[in-house]
């Protein structure tokens, strides 16, 4: 049988290290492009000043790609290198969230 190219890019990715992969339409998640300027305006995005700026680009992606027929989505773990619980153990210093490592 032969791969298709969905399957392809899926054995690529996961080959990459990937530990998610997914494909949908641009327009999949309808309701996201919504949610997601709810949440800006709700201030949510912080400092990320970028998000505002590129929000239509970021609610629609047929905004960026008109041509687009596919999305493709990627997650990659990024596991910290020593006990995140350990932290907690020394109250006399910060404790720095796992993503911001």
């Amino acid at each position: 049988m032969r791969a298709t190219p969905v399957r392809a890019i899926e054995a690529e990715a996961r080959a990459q290290g990937f530990a998610a992969f997914g494909v949908c339409a641009p327009d999949a998640a309808a309701l996201a492009g919504a949610r997601l300027r709810a949440w800006v305006a709700d201030g949510a995005h912080g400092e990320m000043a970028w998000m505002e700026e590129r929000l239509d680009w970021r609610a629609d992606p047929a905004a960026l790609w008109p041509e687009a027929r596919s999305v493709i989505m990627l997650a990659e773990p990024y596991p910290p290198q020593a006990d995140p619980m350990a932290a907690l153990t020394t109250p006399d210093r910060a404790a720095i969230s796992v993503y911001a490592q």
